[in-house]
C-alpha cells in the first residue's frame, strides 16, 4: 500500500508540472541528440581516416577544451542581461550545424577544426535553462532538474537506436546530414510554443550590476562545499566522457557487434539513466543530496569494475544497465546541490562554472583513456574510469550538507499593497 501511495503521489507531482518544464526538457533532448549520434559514428570515422585511439580521443578533447571558452561568458550574460529565452533559442539553432560541417570534411585537420564548435549550442543551453528552472521551482529543485536531465537520456537512448539502423543503409556522413532535421523541427516547436510567451522571472527580471555580480562570485568562490562539488562534477563528467568515447569503439571494433546492436547496447545505458534520474532527484529533495550522491558514485565505480573484469556478454548487458542507472542519476543531484548553495541571482554563472569544470575534466579523459588504450588495451581505460568516479566519493564525504539557502546578493524590495 505504501508503494502504491508513493506512485500516486509521483503521478500527482507530474500532473502539477506546467508546460514550461516539459518544453525546456524537449529542447534539452536535442542538444544531446547530436553528440549521442556522433559517438556511434566515431568508429566509422576512425576507420575511414585510419586514426589511432589517441587521435580519436583528441577529437573529443578539442570539443571539450573549446567549450571552456563558451561556458563562462554564457553564464555571465545570463545573469547580467537575463535574456534566457533568447539564449536557449540560439543554442538550439547552433547545435547541429558544426556536425553537418564535419560530415563535409575529408581530412583530419578539418574534422578537428569543426569539432571545436560542436559543443557550443549544448553548453549555451545549460546556464539559461537550468537557472530558469531553479527560480521557477525552488521547492522542487531536484525534481525539476531531474526532469530536465531526462532530456539527454531520451535523446541519447533514441539516437543510437535510430542511427544504428540508419548506418545499415546510409554512410556516416549522410547520417550527419539527416541529423539536422530533428533540430529544425524542435527549434520550431519551441519558438512557437515557448519563446514567444516565456513568462517566468528568469526572462523578465532585471540583470545584476557588475559590482553585484563580482560580490556574488566572491562569496561563491569562498564556499568550500561549492569548490568540492566542482571537483565532484568534473570527475563524474570525466568518467562519462571516457565511456561515451570508447564504449562504442569497444563494442564495434573489439566485440564485433553490428552498428544496430551497438546502438541497442548504448540505448540500454541511457534508458536505465532515464529511469534513475527522476528517482534520485526526488529522493534528494526529501532525504538530502549527500547520501544520494554518495550511493550513486560508489555504485558507479563498482559496476564499472565489474564491466571491465568480467567479460561475459550477458553480464555486460546487465552491467551497462546498472551503469546508466547510477551514473546519470547523480547528475541532477549535483546540479541541485550547487544551486542550493550558490546565490540565487547567480544561477546562470553557477551552472556555467560547473559546466566549465566538466569541460575541463572531460577534455582530459579521452586523451588519457586513448593513451592507456594504445599501450595497455582498452579495458585498462575502463579501470581508469572506475578509479576516477571512486575518487570523487572522498570529496563528497568532505562536503557539509546545508539546509539553509544562500542569502541573496541584492535585497528584493518589499511589495507595496
Amino acid at each position: 500500500m505504501a508503494r502504491v501511495e508513493q506512485l500516486r503521489e509521483k503521478w500527482r507531482e507530474l500532473r502539477e508540472t506546467d508546460s514550461l518544464l516539459w518544453l525546456i526538457t524537449l529542447g534539452h533532448t536535442f542538444t544531446h541528440w547530436c553528440p549521442a549520434t556522433f559517438y556511434l559514428l566515431l568508429p566509422f570515422l576512425v576507420r575511414e581516416l585510419d586514426l589511432t585511439y589517441s587521435q580519436a580521443g583528441f577529437l573529443i578533447t578539442v570539443r571539450a577544451v573549446a567549450n571552456l571558452a563558451v561556458n563562462i561568458p554564457s553564464g555571465i550574460i545570463v545573469d547580467m542581461i537575463g535574456r534566457r529565452g533568447l539564449l536557449m533559442a540560439l543554442a538550439l539553432a547552433w547545435t547541429g550545424i558544426p556536425y553537418f560541417m564535419v560530415g563535409l570534411s575529408y581530412s583530419y585537420f578539418w574534422v578537428v577544426l569543426f569539432m571545436a564548435f560542436v559543443g557550443v549550442g549544448n553548453y549555451l543551453w545549460h546556464p539559461a535553462a537550468m537557472s530558469t528552472l531553479s527560480e521557477k521551482y525552488p521547492g522542487r529543485r531536484g525534481f525539476a532538474i531531474a526532469i530536465h536531465a531526462i532530456g539527454p537520456n531520451i535523446g541519447e537512448s533514441i539516437a543510437p537506436l535510430l542511427v544504428g539502423v540508419l548506418l545499415l543503409f546510409l554512410s556516416w556522413r549522410t547520417v550527419l546530414f539527416v541529423n539536422l532535421v530533428p533540430g529544425i523541427v524542435i527549434a520550431f516547436i519551441l519558438w512557437k510554443f515557448l519563446f514567444g510567451r516565456l513568462e517566468p522571472r528568469a526572462a523578465a527580471s532585471r540583470g545584476l550590476s557588475f559590482q553585484d555580480y563580482l560580490t556574488g562570485i566572491k562569496k561563491a568562490a569562498q564556499n568550500p562545499s561549492i569548490l568540492l562539488l566542482v571537483f565532484v562534477a568534473g570527475m563524474r563528467s570525466m568518467t562519462q566522457q571516457g565511456l561515451h568515447t570508447f564504449l562504442p569503439i569497444y563494442l564495434t571494433n573489439h566485440l564485433g557487434l553490428s552498428s544496430a546492436l551497438a546502438g541497442l547496447y548504448l540505448s540500454i545505458t541511457q534508458t536505465a539513466g532515464m529511469i534513475g534520474t527522476p528517482i534520485a532527484g526526488t529522493i534528494s529533495d526529501r532525504s538530502g543530496r549527500k547520501r544520494v550522491l554518495t550511493a550513486g558514485l560508489l555504485s558507479t565505480s563498482v559496476v564499472l569494475f565489474v564491466l571491465a573484469y568480467f567479460q561475459a556478454t550477458w553480464l555486460f548487458i546487465t552491467a551497462l544497465a546498472f551503469l546508466g542507472f547510477f551514473l546519470y542519476a547523480v547528475r541532477p543531484v549535483i546540479w541541485a546541490w550547487v544551486l542550493d548553495l550558490g546565490p540565487k541571482e547567480l544561477g546562470g554563472s553557477m551552472v556555467s562554472f560547473f559546466s566549465g569544470s566538466q569541460s575541463l575534466f572531460s577534455s582530459l579523459s579521452p586523451v588519457i583513456c586513448g593513451f592507456i588504450a594504445d599501450r595497455w588495451g582498452i579495458l585498462a581505460a575502463f579501470y581508469f574510469l572506475a578509479g576516477t568516479v571512486f575518487l570523487a566519493n572522498f570529496a563528497v564525504l568532505a562536503i557539509r550538507e546545508e539546509k539553509k539557502p544562500a542569502p541573496a546578493i541584492v535585497e528584493e524590495p518589499a511589495e507595496v499593497s
